[in-house]
């Protein structure tokens, strides 16, 4: 039964793959109350051009997190993702919640080239998780540090770099990643 009323915690990125640090951060969000729900959105493009594997791969791996819902919204469009136009969506479809962005302090630097992101922050809850080596630098009004948590200081980066010099991947990601990686030889 769906409750109305929910603080919903839509989590962005390409994972490309999927790793330990994004259900840490996740399962960290819904225990600490933060959020009611995550909702994992694999972006189609990432509007800086970076280069990222299929989105069928992406989708199917991030579909091994079996207690959060994969929303294929920005994989269905097909096209750059926003992630205000994304919130935007959601908060029409669900009026009665609350849709929260998660980021990584990795995106603070970056943060102001984000696509209209005055209207984000004017708009929605902005929660920031640390990143090991991304300190909390360039906060913005509306953003919410997330303090007392631990530092993720995995990346998908060196995941596929791993993989690249033949190194194991497990303390890095969960055995259905790692046999879908395999399975799929991706990230030769």
């Amino acid at each position: 039964m769906y409750n109305y009323g929910m603080k919903i915690g839509l989590f962005g990125g390409s994972f490309d793959p999927p790793h330990s640090g994004h259900l840490k951060i996740a399962n960290t969000l819904i225990a600490k109350k933060y959020c009611d729900v995550i909702w994992f959105v694999p972006c189609a493009q990432h509007p800086y051009q970076k280069d990222i594997s299929s989105a069928s791969h992406r989708f199917a791996m991030l579909k091994t997190f079996k207690n959060f819902s994969i929303c294929a919204y920005e994989l269905n469009k097909n096209s750059t993702s926003y992630s205000i136009e994304t919130l935007e969506y959601f908060q029409k479809l669900f009026p009665n919640d609350t849709f929260i962005w998660i980021v990584g302090s990795d995106q603070l630097a970056d943060f102001k080239k984000w696509y209209r992101y005055e209207d984000i922050l004017k708009n929605f809850q902005v929660l920031v998780y640390p990143r090991t080596g991304f300190p909390f630098d360039n906060m913005l009004p509306g953003i919410i540090k997330l303090e007392h948590v631990e530092n993720i200081d995995i990346s998908s980066t060196q995941i596929k770099n791993l993989l690249q010099e033949k190194k194991s991947i497990e303390s890095y990601t969960t055995p259905e990643i790692i046999k879908y990686i395999k399975d799929n030889e991706l990230y030769q």
